[in-house]
């Protein structure tokens, strides 16, 4: 499968974020509770995760764009993306705000209930577009109104531009995704997004396949699927003994870019991002084992 290509870059557009992961018997139904077995903190942020597994893969280098508060020092997640070689200069420093934060409630079925504090990511109005210096800017969860206005820059600089809404999805109004669905090559979902915004656009898959390029849709443990050119692609999931599902969907993205970027087929970026993402359930925390491109091609060889 492809190879290092050199001087490419990836950046991504969204949260930094600080998260605390639980894993319960079952949701919580109102004015009920539930015990948590512990409170640990891991590093995360949709965008951060995605810029964190391109440089863990080697050989395409990657930055972010992103609000956080001080405590992104005193928690150690400053020096840790630098000393990984994410670029993190265009990452905004508010003094009067935390760093974004997620309490992520994970049942045996693997859905998912999230409280998000948004913090510091209230600045994004007031951040400028960047003109992009890279191949591909991916734009994660975050603002909205923001990542329009990314895509449009980077779109019309000829830069590629991928887009996953992810659980910020009822931030998009039919205008703004309407303007997304216009302006990005790749767009990635799962399936529950995915039914979301066909109703939100009030359309059908033929709509979103003639408008964009290449569109991803995960099926969790029954694998993905990607159309492009009038081709519908299934891709397996690679078999992991599965902890937490939390980050796999934001390794696929990263897996299946550097891929692509590498200069794979898109049947070979599907594999790799699923083998990505085998790796991610293993462990709680969404960077907690991100493999690097070895490893990846060490377990797909072993699946053959």
């Amino acid at each position: 499968m492809g190879e290092l290509m050199n001087n490419k870059k990836i950046i991504t557009v969204g949260h930094i974020a600080l998260d605390y992961i639980f894993n319960v018997k079952e949701l919580p139904k109102p004015n009920t509770s539930v015990q948590i077995p512990s409170a640990k903190k891991y590093y995360g942020g949709a965008a951060c995760n995605v810029a964190v597994g391109v440089v863990k893969l080697g050989g395409i280098s990657s930055g972010i764009i992103s609000c956080v508060g001080q405590d992104v020092v005193s928690s150690g997640y400053s020096n840790y993306l630098k000393n990984l070689g994410v670029d993190v200069s265009g990452v905004y420093h508010s003094e009067d705000e935390e760093t974004p934060k997620a309490w992520i409630f994970t049942d045996p079925n693997n859905n998912q209930i999230t409280f998000f504090l948004w913090g510091a990511a209230k600045h994004y109005p007031e951040l400028s577009v960047p003109s992009f210096d890279c191949d591909i800017v991916h734009l994660a969860t975050g603002d909205a109104k923001f990542n329009v206005k990314c895509a449009k820059k980077a779109k019309s600089n000829g830069i590629l531009v991928s887009f996953d809404p992810g659980q910020d999805l009822p931030q998009y109004s039919k205008e703004d995704m309407e303007d997304m669905v216009n302006n990005v090559d790749f767009m990635f979902m799962n399936n529950h997004e995915y039914e979301r915004i066909l109703n939100l656009l009030n359309v059908d898959l033929d709509y979103l396949t003639n408008k964009i390029n290449i569109l991803v849709i995960t099926y969790g443990k029954d694998g993905s699927i990607i159309y492009h050119d009038g081709k519908k692609m299934e891709i397996p999931v690679i078999p992991a003994d599965s902890i937490d599902p939390t980050g796999a969907g934001d390794s696929y993205r990263a897996g299946f870019l550097t891929a692509y970027l590498k200069g794979n087929d898109l049947y070979a970026c599907g594999k790799i991002a699923s083998c990505m993402a085998s790796f991610v359930v293993e462990k709680i925390g969404c960077q907690t084992n991100l493999p690097t491109w070895d490893e990846i091609m060490y377990r797909l060889e072993k699946n053959e």
